[in-house]
């Protein structure tokens, strides 16, 4: 799960590169390198062909990847959830050079970043964090893709029956600049990109349980960048207690626990609002003023 917009460090690409992807029909997608923090990070860049709402990217987005393919080849498939707004897919070729070495940079480095561009080029940019757990589909596979075979019949013959039966259903990215030298190079046209700091999103009266629930995810992943500790997170948080009793009033309990397996900043939250409740119940916890907790 990506975390929403923030201030992030100025991000450099290769402005040839950035040129020919504008220059592609959209929707489509593209994969290269961008430098933060002096470092080459994998980026993962896609144009919708539609202008994705700021409340919408302020959530975040759920990134998924399978492996697709028989015993004798392999392609890469991404999909790209905006939250209740619409799901992009591509698949990806891992015998070509480029591929290898952006996904190659994503599992070796531990971390990548995801580039949304509009119909006007405005740009949203969301920084992944990866962990040990997350892209576990392409770590098992790594030393395949390594050694893909893959061939551009197969590679065409699989995108055919991907097309014809999306799964998940969504959009289909169209996969281009896959051979252009310069999505990798950094030393050379530099383009510099520099960000505005967001608001954090606060969803609408009438969001779903899925829209909450990823935007307290969000919040916390957000925050516990900075390692706080549960009492230091339920402070900060406190402004978005409204928001979890607000999803809780609209799912059961076994809802709302699949929604914290798939949601570990709000797995995290609900974990230490039940302890602090746990301590003022047994007196552990004081309240100030002696008044009772609310609960939420």
């Amino acid at each position: 799960m990506s975390k929403p917009p923030e201030r992030l460090p100025p991000l450099t690409l290769n402005w040839r590169f950035v040129q020919d992807f504008l220059a592609q029909d959209a929707p489509c997608f593209a994969l290269g390198l961008m430098e933060a923090h002096g470092q080459p990070y994998a980026v993962l860049a896609l144009r919708p062909g539609v202008e994705v709402p700021p409340d919408i990217t302020d959530l975040g987005f759920n990134l998924g990847h399978t492996v697709l393919g028989g015993a004798d080849f392999e392609l890469i498939h991404f999909a790209f959830e905006f939250y209740e707004f619409a799901t992009y897919n591509v698949l990806l070729n891992p015998s070509n050079p480029q591929v290898r070495t952006v996904v190659g940079r994503m599992l070796e480095h531990g971390g990548y970043f995801i580039l949304a561009m509009g119909p006007e080029q405005q740009v949203c940019a969301f920084r992944a964090e990866v962990g040990a757990h997350d892209l576990h589909g392409l770590r098992d596979h790594s030393r395949r893709i390594a050694r893909s075979t893959t061939t551009p019949a197969q590679y065409h013959d699989t995108l055919a029956q991907f097309r014809a039966r999306p799964n998940p259903p969504g959009r289909l990215l169209n996969w281009v600049c896959r051979d252009q030298a310069a999505a990798l190079d950094l030393t050379t046209d530099r383009l510099e990109l520099t960000s505005a700091p967001a608001q954090r999103a606060r969803p609408p009266a009438d969001a779903g349980p899925r829209a909450l629930a990823a935007a307290l995810d969000a919040h916390v992943t957000a925050l516990t960048q900075g390692r706080l500790t549960d009492i230091e997170l339920f402070v900060a948080m406190a402004d978005h207690l409204p928001l979890f009793k607000q999803l809780m009033d609209r799912v059961a309990p076994d809802e709302l626990s699949a929604l914290c397996a798939v949601y570990p900043g709000l797995y995290r939250f609900a974990k230490v609002l039940e302890q602090i409740a746990a301590g003022i119940a047994a007196g552990d916890i004081k309240v100030p003023g002696g008044a009772p907790p609310t609960a939420v």
